[in-house]
């Protein structure tokens, strides 16, 4: 039996941020001052706070779904079936999205193409540890439990690009105390952060429409966290980094719209 009225969508975004923002300042800063922020330390912390999306939800689940089972949830999130054509899609549109960044970015420092992408070493421990460092245990919050509220109470492009900023703004720590820029460089890479994220979940909703799978966002999340890992992230590269995913996001909106009926 659930007592206590239910809860809505501000509660559980302020769990998330308070949650999130709390492992940041208090044991990133913790870890910093009392261990100097040893790397390994530091992942624990990003892991961990990557994770509070799903910790808020899990807490606060059966007053957000009155009464709703969480094994219900899950089931649901994950049964619509996708073939291997939309995944390989989405690798292809991070990949390219990141290509053309570079291409651009090449030309406007002349530099040659390529020349700021490397393969991280022990890719495969990099990729294992980008799964859970914000693909699994953000996407059930936000594409599991937000994105259907959101889309439900404001349509599907408001309540999406709500969702945008309400993703992209609970990395806000992250901006202030681990990008390591100050000043108007500070400024447009939280312009094109939000411009990316905003973007990007305009595409995993596009992509949702077509197969309701959170797997969808938790793979397109994945390759981008992935891709960053290639390409050095200059000022010139963001920008056109943010350009190519907002023609993107308008181009997969369009082709998702559902078709009108005869």
């Amino acid at each position: 039996m659930v007592h206590g009225k239910p809860l809505g969508i501000k509660t559980y975004v302020a769990w998330s941020y308070a949650l999130f923002w709390a492992v940041i300042l208090v044991l990133g800063g913790a870890a910093a001052a009392l261990l100097g922020a040893p790397p390994a330390v530091m992942n624990a912390v990003s892991v961990i706070g990557s994770w509070t999306p799903t910790i808020a939800l899990l807490i606060l689940y059966k007053r957000l779904r009155h009464g709703r089972n969480v094994v219900d949830f899950y089931r649901e999130a994950f049964t619509p079936k996708i073939g291997p054509a939309i995944p390989v899609l989405i690798a292809a549109i991070v990949a390219a999205a990141s290509l053309i960044a570079n291409f651009v970015a090449s030309l406007a420092e002349g530099t040659a193409f390529l020349s700021g992408a490397a393969v991280p070493p022990s890719l495969l421990g990099v990729a294992a540890l980008t799964v859970f460092q914000g693909p699994g245990g953000e996407e059930s919050g936000w594409r599991g439990y937000l994105k259907p509220e959101l889309e439900g109470r404001f349509g599907f492009i408001k309540g999406n690009l709500i969702l945008g900023l309400v993703w992209a703004f609970w990395h806000a720590p992250l901006w202030f105390l681990a990008s390591g820029l100050s000043g108007g460089e500070l400024l447009a890479y939280v312009v094109a952060n939000v411009v990316v994220l905003s973007a990007l979940t305009l595409i995993m909703a596009s992509f949702m429409r077509l197969r309701n799978n959170l797997l969808i966002a938790v793979w397109t999340h994945f390759c981008f966290n992935l891709s960053l890992r290639f390409f050095s992230s200059g000022g010139v590269f963001l920008v056109a980094l943010s350009a190519a995913y907002a023609a993107i996001a308008l181009l997969a909106v369009l082709l998702a719209r559902p078709k009108p009926s005869a």
